[in-house]
């Protein structure tokens, strides 16, 4: 199991193929892996913070792309990415 960055920066999940026989310890392991992936998923119901470096990128009606930032007052911006 791996975890690759797409194009846009994202990380995707890459799952080993599926074995023809059933091992305790190589499922025992794979579950951990997917636990552990899924630690640095946002979940749907939750806060969501950013604050390791992460960016918040909106896309306008014509395609271009926005970060939007906030400084030590609490004042939001945005630029183009």
């Amino acid at each position: 199991m791996s975890i690759v960055s797409g194009a846009s920066g994202g990380r995707r999940l890459v799952l080993p193929p599926v074995q023809p026989e059933y091992s305790p310890v190589r499922e025992s392991e794979r579950n951990l892996s997917l636990e552990l992936a899924d630690r640095g998923n946002f979940k749907k119901f939750e806060d969501v913070d950013l604050a390791n470096n992460e960016r918040l990128i909106l896309v306008s009606p014509n395609g271009t792309r926005y970060e939007v930032t906030v400084d030590n007052s609490g004042n939001l911006g945005t630029s183009t990415v």
